[in-house]
């Protein structure tokens, strides 16, 4: 089964931590049926008017029907150039047992940009928890929208709220009347406000067009992101979505380092915030036991959790201890498949397999020699594959 090809081209540098540390492509699907009964590669089964639809088999074991009034049960394969695929429900394909038309579990995914299918079809958005709705369904818009103008701050000028600093990068052509969805980055613990701005990549075509990018501090820059600074983030959510016009069901959280702590941290306990995460090299943080039985998480994020594989920083146990949180979160099995366009060594991302409809979990173990040949940096790679798959959401 071939799966995931992200492709954008960023540049992405790393800088040292004192202390503890493109635009999508166009989907291809193969297989699925025919369209209008005729054979063809794209689309799946009849359409507009059929009444069984065309199937493609998705990686996270469901199949995408579509047109038809019913999913089929098995398909061709899909192979998302720049995208992500899943097993959510365009116009009646039923993931893992989903029912037709319904998206069982929450948020549908699709193997095109903004959620769409190829050729036809748009996902049915379903219920479930976790900070927004389906791909490609109706932005949820914030408290800001309809505000012309909004400070955003600057690294040598930032916002404050709650004893904490941050800043916001609004799209190009910024409009106040539409929600944008919005990259949240927390830095890594000793660098100054503007380090993720300047190395995470998001400040690159694509984000910059796409997002709102923000950028927080910690409230003490030498101790880095803790459990401290968990009750900053409720005062700090309200406003910026009170400020900025936010897609409330889009926002996104990642981070390196104590950063990536935090973001992970976020991901249980504002899980109704936040659609996905990405946490970076993290560590342990005692007052948040990475136990998905005992701790008692708001809803469920997509996440992807990123940590090098010879990490001589923190080490490299807590990433699989926060790969295997998220994954339990999410019901995922123990299966994998690789992502492609992502299994060198300086990525090497799979996907779980079995994990709850719309609420993926990637496992990236990579050895990318950031900061200082440690492994401990926020890799190359990541932000591409961040843009490509948040994109689809």
């Amino acid at each position: 089964m071939a799966l995931v090809a992200l492709g954008w081209a960023a540049a992405c540098s790393s800088d040292p931590e004192s202390s503890d540390d493109a635009t999508p492509g166009t989907p291809t699907l193969t297989g699925g049926g025919s369209a209008n009964g005729g054979s063809g590669p794209k689309g799946g089964s009849t359409p507009t008017g059929g009444t069984t639809g065309g199937t493609i088999s998705a990686p996270n074991g469901g199949t995408i029907g579509v047109g038809g009034s019913t999913g089929g049960t098995t398909g061709g394969s899909v192979t998302v150039t720049g995208g992500i695929s899943g097993g959510g429900t365009p116009n009646g394909g039923a993931p893992s047992g989903g029912k037709a038309n319904s998206g069982s579990g929450g948020k549908a995914m699709a193997g095109a940009p903004n959620g769409g299918m190829p050729n036809g079809g748009t996902p049915s958005a379903g219920g479930g928890s976790g900070g927004g709705a389906a791909p490609g369904g109706a932005p949820v818009p914030s408290a800001g929208c309809g505000k012309a103008n909004p400070q955003v701050g600057s690294s040598g000028s930032p916002l404050t709220v709650s004893g904490h600093q941050y800043y916001v990068k609004l799209p190009t052509g910024y409009d106040a009347s539409k929600p944008y969805p919005t990259m949240i980055m927390f830095n890594p613990t000793g660098n100054p406000i503007s380090w993720a701005e300047q190395n995470a990549g998001f400040e690159a075509s694509g984000p910059k067009e796409a997002w709102i990018r923000v950028y927080p501090h910690p409230a003490n820059s030498g101790n880095g992101w803790g459990a401290g600074d968990v009750s900053f983030f409720q005062p700090f959510y309200e406003q910026i979505t009170g400020a900025y016009c936010m897609d409330k069901s889009r926002v996104f959280a990642s981070g390196e380092s104590s950063g990536g702590d935090f973001s992970s941290i976020l991901g249980c306990e504002h899980a109704d915030k936040l659609r996905a995460v990405a946490p970076c090299a993290t560590k342990n943080v005692g007052q948040y036991p990475l136990n998905a039985g005992s701790r008692k998480c708001t809803g469920q994020v997509a996440s992807v959790v990123i940590h090098g594989k010879n990490d001589n920083v923190v080490g490299p146990e807590n990433g699989p201890k926060t790969r295997d949180f998220y994954a339990a979160l999410n019901h995922c099995g123990t299966m994998t498949m690789p992502v492609t366009g992502y299994t060198d060594t300086l990525s090497n991302c799979v996907e779980y397999q079995g994990c709850d409809a719309n609420y993926p979990v990637f496992w990236c173990q990579h050895t990318d020699p950031n900061y200082s040949n440690t492994n401990h940096g926020w890799p190359a790679f990541a932000p591409k594959f961040l843009f490509a798959l948040f994109s689809k959401y």
